[in-house]
């Protein structure tokens, strides 16, 4: 696992506080690209209806349901193998 992954293990979801910033403005911008009516003109979009609005919120959330289950998995499964090699150097 690289460095990368491993710091990701034991991080919060809002303790990355850039991240977090970032994720949110870059949200408002797209719904002010999607939603406000100036910018559609600029930049041809059309509002979504609340249908595909929806079916979009569920994927996303799936989805994030899905990698905080994996993200669990693998902290168990660390902690796991971090308890047999302690019990095993002290046998």
């Amino acid at each position: 696992m690289s460095a990368v992954q491993n710091r990701g293990l034991g991080c919060g979801l809002t303790q990355n506080k850039m991240l977090v910033t970032t994720v949110l403005v870059s949200f408002l911008v797209q719904l002010g690209l999607v939603y406000l009516p100036f910018m559609q003109a600029i930049f041809q979009t059309q509002a979504l209806s609340w249908r595909d609005l929806s079916t979009i919120l569920l994927i996303a959330a799936t989805s994030f349901v899905l990698h905080e289950g994996r993200r669990r998995f693998e902290r168990a499964v660390q902690a796991e193998e971090t308890y047999a090699s302690v019990a095993e150097e002290m046998a």
